[in-house]
């Protein structure tokens, strides 16, 4: 490799190599940078000639990386976490000094449910610092890694070298209905359970899940099921209906607080599961980082 002139050097050029190789493509490159693919083009020229290198070659319509390029992905990704440290103020030691903002992906359910417990708490001791919250992606671990968002909040979470995860709850599934439901106050049975007209939650809409395999595990199965986007739209259609819903514990135990529904206790072995916190690694001793965190547990743990 020729030696590299620093007058050629450009941080937004390590961007650019970082998006070409997390999308093997110019033009997915631009959307993720929000660059037009020319001028992704132009940076892609501009790091061929500085590194005396293709770094990418054509494999039918996608771009494959040379090996030097698949040498500097973590390099990258490592001088861009740095340069990210260097360009954000860090706190002070009190958080009422801190002014910043941070970024947090999640389900819309988990949103409506822990942003405003973790907001208060936010506005009272750091009234300088904003959250925008955004709805989950499955391309959540890319954008925690080049610092568009500083945390996800998931069920599913893939284990990564450079993410962190704590697990901020362990969940359980149970029925919601109407106060006024025939079912509200009486002991819930697998076959009235059964025998209900359900909502589900699947953005996809698929009808099926880990109820219906306890279910079928002892002869029984949903005869009636609504799908739904989300718990929150769940929760409304129980409120107003006889429709009998599946969703999160903490879900039911915060839309109760709103909703006329009521929580009944599914007779059925089911699994349960963790609410995970993801973050960067690059932002482990990140004393701002540190304290939102903190936030974000405390408030999970005011849900009860």
């Amino acid at each position: 490799m020729a030696p590299m002139n620093s007058s050629n050097a450009d941080l937004n050029l390590l961007r650019v190599l970082d998006a070409l190789l997390d999308t093997g493509s110019v033009v997915g490159a631009a959307a993720r940078l929000h660059l037009s693919p020319p001028a992704v083009s132009r940076s892609l020229g501009r790091l061929r000639k500085v590194l005396d290198d293709p770094l990418f070659v054509r494999a039918g319509r996608e771009l494959v990386p040379t090996e030097l390029a698949k040498s500097l992905q973590g390099p990258t990704q490592v001088v861009l976490g740095e340069a990210l440290k260097i360009l954000r103020p860090s706190m002070a030691t009190d958080p009422i000094n801190l002014k910043r903002r941070f970024a947090i992906r999640a389900d819309d359910s988990i949103i409506a449910v822990l942003a405003l417990p973790l907001m208060e708490r936010v506005q009272t001791e750091a009234p300088g610092v904003d959250i925008d919250f955004l709805r989950d992606d499955s391309n959540h671990v890319t954008q925690l890694r080049n610092g568009e968002i500083d945390f996800r909040i998931g069920v599913h979470v893939d284990e990564h070298r450079d993410t962190r995860s704590d697990v901020l709850l362990t969940d359980r599934f149970v029925a919601i209905v109407h106060k006024d439901h025939p079912l509200a106050g009486r002991r819930l049975t697998n076959r009235r359970f059964a025998d209900a007209h359900h909502v589900t939650v699947s953005p996809v809409g698929k009808r099926t899940g880990p109820i219906d395999v306890a279910l079928a595990e002892i002869g029984m199965d949903r005869k009636h099921i609504t799908t739904v986007t989300s718990f929150v739209v769940a929760a409304h259609l129980v409120a107003t209906t006889d429709l009998v819903g599946s969703v999160p514990r903490t879900i039911a135990t915060t839309m109760a607080r709103a909703l006329p529904v009521v929580s009944l206790d599914i007779p059925l072995p089911l699994p349960t599961f963790d609410v995970c916190l993801t973050w960067h690694d690059r932002h482990s001793d990140d004393l701002a980082h540190q304290w939102l965190r903190t936030q974000i547990v405390d408030a999970v743990r005011d849900l009860g």
